[in-house]
C-alpha cells in the first residue's frame, strides 16, 4: 500500500473500530443483562468476567463486524468527500479504481475475520456458555431460595424460609411440607437450618436443628403423630435454580460447522441446520457487499453532509438486515430453499454495489445514489436551524425579546430539536424493526391481522421512548454543541462576551422539562399503554389473555404470623377448601397451632369453618384436638381480598398503586425487593434525561472539533456504561444486596457528579 493507501486506510479504519466497540457493546450488554443476576450472584473474579465476555464476544461480532464496515467506509470518505479531498485526489490523478483498494481490503480483512468466528469460534463459545449457565445455575442454587417466598419447585416438598444469610446457606426459621400423598400432610418445622453440598449433581443437604416432625391424615383426623428432634438431616432433591430465567441455545447454533456439513451430506440434517449452515457463511460476506455498496455512497456526500454517512449507515443496516432475517425465517418454514434465504441479502446489496461501483469514475450524474443523498440533505437543511431575517413591516415598531430569552437560544433550540427528532427516529425505527423481526414468525404462524400488529406497536411507541429519550437527548446535545465547536461559533460566542454556561441554559432547561415529561409519560400513560400492549401482544403470540394472576398458588402467608396451604379457592364466591391454616411462635419459628377446615366461607365480616378441626401443640408435644363442625374464626383477619393478589408488572402501575401493591405483598410473605427498586426507579429514572444533557455539553466542547462521528460514539458509550450501571445496581437491590433507594440512585448520584465536575472545569 503507498501513502494514498495507507491515509484513505486510516481515514476508514478508526470510524469502523469505533463503530465496532460501540456496537458489540451493545449486544454484549444486551446478553450480560439476561444472565446479570446469575453473574452477581456468583460474585466472579475479574478474570473470571472476562471470560464471560470472552464466550459473547464472537456471536455478536459475526453481526457487528459487517455493519461497522459499512459506518466506518461511509464515514470515513464522506468526511473526505465534504472536505473535498476526494475531489483533490482525482484533480492529482488518481482513479477510482485506485481509491477504492483500501476499502476493498478492509472489506476482505473484515469477511476473513468474520468467517473464522463464525465458522469455528461462534460455535465453540456458545456451547462453552450453555455448559457454564448451567454448571454455575446448579452450583450456586442456594442462592436462589429467598426469604419467605414459597419454593414449590422440590420433588414433593414445599419449602418456606422466613430469614436467609447473606451467603444462602444458614437459613433462620425452615418449614417442609410434605404434599406427595393428597389424604396426608406432612409438616418439618425446624427452627434453623443448613444446607450443605456442592451441588455438583444438582443435590444437597439440608441440617435442621431444634424441630419437630408432625404428620395428619385428613382421612382418619384423630390420627397425629408428633416427634420432636435436636438435629435432622434431610437430603434435597433438587434446589430452584436461576437457569430457566436464561434461555438455552438451539442445537444448530452449537453444532460444530463440520458436523453440519456431515449431516448435510448424509440428508439427515434439518431445516433449521442448512440455515444454519448457510448463515455462518453468508453473514461474513456481508463485510464485501457494504463495503462495496458503502464506496461510492460516501464518496459523493456533498459539503455539508457529514451526518448523511450515519443516516446512510442506518437505513442500509436495516434495509440489509430486513432481507437477511427474513429470508433465513422463510427458509427455515421449508417456503425456501437455505441457500436462496441467506444468500439472498447478500447478492441484492453485492449487485447493487457493483452497479454503483461501476458508474462511481463517470462524471455524468449517477441518479440512484445522487438521489438517495440529496433527498437525506433536503431533509437535514430543513431542519437545520436558520436564522430568519427580522422583516418589520410599514408602520410597525420592532418587537422587543425579552432578556432572558435571546435569538441565540432560539438558534440552540432549534439545533437541538432537529438532531434530537432525527435521533429518536432512528433509535425509534430500529426497536420497530427487531420487535417485528421477532414476532414475525408468531404473526405468520397465528395469521394475526395487521390491525393488531399496529395496534400493538402503537401502544408500545410510549414505551419505546422512555426508553431511548435519554440516550437521544445525549446524543442531539453532543452534536449540536459539537457542529457549533466544528464551525467556531462558539468561538464567536465568547468573543460577544457570552459565557459558555449561558449558552448551554436552554439545553439543560429543555433537558429538564423532558425529565419531567418523561416522569409524566410512566406515571400517567405508560401503565395505560403497557397494559394494552401486553394484551395485543399475548394475541399475537397467540395466548389467552393474561390475568396476572397465580392460580396455582397454594401457599400463602398471611398476618399474625400465619401460613395457608389450600388446594383450591374459588375467589368469585370467596370459598376454601380443604384449608389448613398453620400458626407459628415469633421468636422460636415452632408451630403452637393446626386447623384444618374442609371447607371455609367467607359471611362479609369473618371466616365460616365447617367440618374441620382444631390442635393446639404445647412446647413439650401435647396435643389439644379440637373437632367442630362449624365454626367462625373472626382471629383470622386476612380478608378474601388477601388471597386474591395479582401478579402484576410494576411497568403496568403508576407511583401510587405501586407503593399500595408493595405493602400488600409484604404482608403476604413475597419478596419485593425488586419492586422496591422499581418504585424509587420511577423517580431515579427519568432523571437520567436531565443528566445526559449534564454529561454532554462538557464533552460536546472538548471533542467536537472531532466530528459528529465522534460525538455519536462517545454518546454510544456513555449510554452503555450508564445502563450498565443501572442494571447491575438494579439487580444488586433486587438480591438484597444493595438498599432499594441506594440501588435505585446511585447511578444517578455517579455521573450526575461527575457530570457536574467535568461542566464546572470547562473554559467558558
Amino acid at each position: 500500500m503507498n501513502r494514498i493507501d495507507r491515509y484513505i486506510f486510516r481515514e476508514i479504519l478508526t470510524p469502523t473500530l469505533i463503530a465496532l466497540l460501540a456496537l458489540t457493546g451493545v449486544l454484549v450488554g444486551r446478553q450480560i443483562s439476561a444472565l446479570l443476576e446469575l453473574v452477581l450472584r456468583w460474585s466472579p473474579s475479574p478474570s473470571e468476567l472476562w471470560d464471560l465476555i470472552r464466550m459473547l464476544a464472537p456471536s455478536a461480532l459475526t453481526f457487528t463486524i459487517p455493519t461497522a464496515v459499512l459506518v466506518g467506509v461511509l464515514t470515513g470518505l464522506g468526511r473526505m468527500s465534504s472536505d473535498s479531498e476526494s475531489v483533490a485526489l482525482r484533480a492529482a490523478g488518481f482513479s477510482t479504481g485506485a481509491i477504492v483498494r483500501p476499502v476493498l481490503a478492509l472489506g476482505v480483512l473484515a469477511w476473513a475475520a468474520n468467517l473464522a468466528l463464525a465458522i469455528w469460534i461462534a460455535p465453540a463459545s456458545i456451547a462453552r456458555l450453555q455448559a457454564w449457565t448451567a454448571d454455575v445455575a446448579t452450583r450456586q442454587a442456594a442462592l436462589e431460595l429467598r426469604p419467605r417466598v414459597f419454593n414449590e419447585d422440590l420433588e414433593d416438598w414445599v419449602l418456606y424460609v422466613p430469614d436467609v444469610s447473606p451467603d444462602g446457606r444458614d437459613w433462620r426459621g425452615v418449614l417442609l411440607a410434605n404434599v406427595q400423598d393428597p389424604d396426608e400432610t406432612e409438616i418439618i418445622v425446624a427452627e434453623s437450618g443448613r444446607l450443605t453440598g456442592d451441588g455438583a449433581d444438582g443435590r444437597y443437604e439440608l441440617t435442621l436443628a431444634s424441630g419437630s416432625t408432625q404428620r395428619v391424615s385428613r382421612l382418619a383426623q384423630s390420627r397425629y403423630t408428633y416427634a420432636r428432634f435436636a438435629s435432622h438431616s434431610i437430603p434435597l432433591p433438587r434446589v430452584p435454580t436461576a437457569s430457566g430465567d436464561v434461555p438455552a441455545p438451539e442445537d444448530a447454533l452449537r453444532s460444530p460447522t463440520a458436523a453440519l456439513w456431515d449431516r448435510i451430506q448424509e440428508g439427515s440434517a434439518t431445516e433449521a441446520e442448512q440455515v444454519e449452515f448457510h448463515r455462518r457463511l453468508a453473514m461474513p460476506f456481508a463485510a464485501v457487499a457494504f463495503a462495496t455498496i458503502a464506496f461510492p455512497l460516501g464518496l459523493r456526500t456533498r459539503r455539508g453532509g457529514r451526518s448523511m454517512g450515519l443516516v446512510t449507515s442506518a437505513v442500509l443496516m436495516l434495509a440489509y438486515y430486513m432481507l437477511f432475517i427474513g429470508g433465513t425465517r422463510i427458509a427455515e418454514d421449508a417456503q425456501m430453499s437455505p441457500f436462496a434465504g441467506t444468500w439472498g441479502a447478500n447478492l441484492v446489496f453485492a449487485l447493487l454495489g457493483a452497479a454503483l461501483l461501476a458508474r462511481s469514475g463517470s462524471e455524468s450524474r449517477n441518479r440512484f445514489p445522487d438521489a438517495l443523498l440529496d433527498g437525506g440533505a433536503r431533509l437535514l437543511s430543513r431542519l437545520t436551524p436558520v436564522r430568519r431575517a427580522a422583516s418589520a413591516r410599514p408602520g410597525t415598531a420592532p418587537r422587543a425579546h425579552p432578556t432572558w430569552f435571546r435569538i441565540l437560544d432560539v438558534y440552540i433550540l432549534r439545533s437541538f430539536w432537529a438532531f434530537f427528532a432525527l435521533v429518536l427516529a432512528i433509535f425509534v425505527s430500529l426497536f420497530v424493526v427487531v420487535t417485528l423481526f421477532e414476532l414475525l414468525s408468531d404473526i405468520v404462524r397465528n395469521d394475526t391481522s395487521p390491525g393488531v400488529v399496529g395496534s400493538y406497536f402503537l401502544f408500545l411507541l410510549p414505551q419505546i421512548f422512555y426508553w431511548v429519550s435519554p440516550l437521544a437527548v445525549l446524543v442531539a446535545v453532543l452534536i449540536s454543541l459539537g457542529v457549533f465547536t466544528k464551525s467556531n461559533e462558539t468561538l464567536a460566542v465568547k468573543a460577544g462576551a457570552i459565557s459558555l454556561y449561558r449558552l448551554c441554559v436552554p439545553l439543560l432547561l429543555m433537558g429538564g422539562l423532558l425529565s419531567a415529561g418523561t416522569y409524566f409519560l410512566q406515571d400517567f400513560l405508560l401503565p395505560y399503554t403497557n397494559r394494552q400492549q401486553d394484551f395485543y401482544r399475548n394475541t399475537i403470540k397467540g395466548r389467552a389473555e393474561q390475568s396476572y394472576r397465580d392460580p396455582q398458588r397454594q401457599w400463602m402467608a398471611g398476618s399474625d404470623d400465619r401460613v395457608y396451604y389450600y388446594p383450591y379457592f374459588d375467589p368469585d364466591r370467596n370459598i376454601f377448601y380443604d384449608l389448613n391454616v398453620f400458626s407459628f411462635s415469633p421468636a422460636t419459628f415452632a408451630l403452637e397451632e393446626w386447623t384444618y377446615a374442609s371447607r371455609a366461607v367467607w359471611d362479609g365480616r369473618a371466616w365460616a369453618f365447617e367440618n374441620g378441626w382444631k390442635r393446639s401443640v404445647g412446647p413439650a408435644g401435647e396435643d389439644a384436638y379440637e373437632p367442630f363442625e362449624a365454626r367462625e374464626f373472626p382471629g383470622m383477619r386476612d380478608a378474601p381480598e388477601h388471597f386474591k393478589k395479582e401478579v402484576r408488572l410494576a411497568s403496568q402501575m403508576n407511583f401510587r398503586e405501586l407503593r399500595d401493591y408493595i405493602d400488600d405483598l409484604a404482608t403476604s410473605g413475597f419478596d419485593v425487593s425488586s419492586l422496591r427498586v422499581d418504585l424509587y426507579r420511577k423517580f431515579s429514572f427519568p432523571l437520567v434525561t436531565l443528566i445526559m444533557a449534564v454529561i454532554a455539553v462538557p464533552f460536546s466542547f472538548t471533542t467536537g472539533r472531532r466530528g459528529a462521528f465522534y460525538g455519536i460514539g462517545l454518546a454510544i458509550v456513555i449510554g452503555i456504561g450508564y445502563w450498565g450501571a443501572f442494571e447491575i445496581f438494579d439487580k444488586l437491590g433486587g438480591l438484597n444486596r444493595l438498599s432499594p433507594i441506594i440501588a435505585a440512585w446511585f447511578p444517578n448520584l455517579i455521573f450526575g457528579s461527575a457530570g457536574f465536575w467535568l461542566l464546572l472545569r470547562v473554559r467558558t
